[in-house]
């Protein structure tokens, strides 16, 4: 069943076979000089808003067709895109009659898997939309066909082409801005039903192909047969973000949640709380070394491995707070949002607390006079912008990101392994809170036999006054 994906997987899962990249087709190889011609699978409102907020603003992207089974939808899919474009309701068929680039799918959840591997079989690059599968083998399954094709697969985790995210990255990274990461906390909270009005019409022959239902397909988020809820349709963002700063996969997660509010006839449900656990190793990204604080820790075990808790919620009855993320290492905090009106930055606080300070004297006399900390931590104070140099966003910024790598090479940093890791995450927390259990996480989930690409890649991002880069 959908509700024990990552058991289900289990059985299935035992290491990829090896793979060829297929024969007559040479990635990369699409001419630097011309514009990338893109069809739109999927004009609702994540897919008219791709249209409006981020391929229309990139200069190197042509969308020449359309596609929806829901033809409201697919008028306003043809109108955000300047009107001129054919227009399809089978995807199928827009494959096959229009020379395509790539295509940008934006269709629910569960129908992603054949839509992609269809594409990627047509020889298209692809943009989908999270969460990339609803299996977890599938998604794997997506990654090998990248492989066989030497196609990639962008997933839209927009947060990986996010300036502000990219920098903060790299200020933990490489200028340890904040110590060790030790605890991190991203909440997703709204006040919101989260139901759209259906309205008073009768599909035509055409559309009653595709859907069955209209309330069910317009509010197909709502419903486990099509969507994870709120673990996939929000936790897939927050919970990248923690394997991105730590440059690893969680271990296992512990989860709870329930349908206590909108009672309304759906199914998924409405309130979720997790913990994750990782297991930090010298080999990962995020794996930092620390001196030590007081003359009791043992310096010898400080850094070897440890682990790393992270709690994620997300609620749809109260909005206070927002969405967000906040990543507390041992020198300071950073603090993350998306959400309009809200700042990132970096709080910088004194290293030790006055318990810790109490204890040195108590062990060591009264520490040096003046601001110094004692054993040799700095003083840290005050809030710190993170700012980037750019006005644009982070949609248009990911579908730029479309353009070069089709035109130039390489791949997103949102590609297809983000889109797993998120994947794996999603289904694994959507499971621990269904079930009200801890579920474990598989590293041979994310192993290949063939080289697959980096999900944990950052870009530095000066800013705005393009002054030293150091922090």
């Amino acid at each position: 069943s959908q509700e024990s994906t990552g058991r289900k997987f289990l059985k299935a899962a035992g290491g990829a076979a090896g793979v060829a990249v297929a024969a007559g087709h040479a990635p990369f190889s699409y001419a630097a000089n011309n514009r990338v011609r893109v069809g739109c699978i999927g004009t609702g409102g994540q897919g008219s808003f791709h249209l409006r907020g981020g391929l229309s603003l990139v200069e190197e992207l042509d969308v020449v067709a359309v596609c929806d089974v829901y033809k409201a939808h697919l008028r306003r899919g043809q109108a955000a895109a300047g009107g001129n474009v054919q227009a399809f309701v089978d995807y199928r068929e827009m494959l096959d009659q229009v020379e395509l680039d790539a295509v940008v799918i934006s269709t629910p959840q569960h129908n992603h898997y054949p839509i992609v591997m269809d594409a990627l079989d047509a020889g298209k690059y692809v943009f989908c939309e999270k969460t990339l599968t609803y299996d977890i083998e599938e998604a794997r399954n997506i990654v090998t066909k990248c492989h066989e094709t030497g196609l990639f697969c962008q997933v839209g985790h927009q947060r990986r082409h996010n300036p502000e995210y990219n920098r903060a990255v790299w200020l933990t990274r490489e200028q340890n801005a904040i110590g060790r990461i030790h605890h991190m906390t991203a909440q997703w909270h709204r006040n919101n039903h989260w139901r759209r009005t259906i309205p008073n019409i009768e599909l035509d022959e055409e559309e009653r192909r595709h859907i069955d239902d209209l309330e069910r397909h317009l509010n197909w988020r709502l419903y486990r047969e099509f969507s994870g809820g709120l673990m996939c349709e929000f936790g897939a963002h927050q919970l990248d973000i923690f394997a991105w700063f730590l440059g690893a996969m969680p271990s296992k997660v512990y989860g709870y949640g329930g349908l206590d509010y909108w009672r309304d006839g759906r199914d998924v449900q409405d309130n979720v709380a997790t913990v994750w656990q990782f297991d930090m190793r010298p080999e990962h990204d995020g794996f930092t070394a620390i001196e030590p604080r007081t003359p009791l820790q043992d310096e010898s075990s400080l850094n070897t491995p440890y682990q790393v808790r992270a709690t994620y919620t997300a609620i749809d009855a109260n909005a206070q707070r927002g969405a967000n993320e906040f990543i507390q290492g041992d020198w300071g905090a950073i603090f993350l949002s998306e959400s309009e009106g809200e700042d990132s930055y970096v709080q910088r606080e004194r290293a030790t607390s006055g318990q810790t300070a109490a204890l040195a004297e108590a062990l060591t006399g009264p520490p040096a006079t003046g601001d110094d900390i004692p054993f040799g931590m700095p003083m840290l104070e005050g809030r710190l912008p993170i700012e980037a140099a750019t006005t644009k966003s982070a949609n248009e910024l990911q579908f730029q990101a479309l353009a070069d790598c089709i035109r130039g090479g390489g791949h997103p940093q949102n590609n297809e392994m983000v889109g797993l890791m998120a994947t794996i995450m999603s289904l694994c927390g959507m499971e621990a809170c269904r079930e009200n259990k801890e579920v474990e996480i598989d590293p041979a989930w994310c192993a290949f036999d063939f080289p697959t690409p980096d999900p944990f890649a950052y870009e530095y991002w000066p800013p705005p006054d393009d002054q030293d880069a150091e922090f």
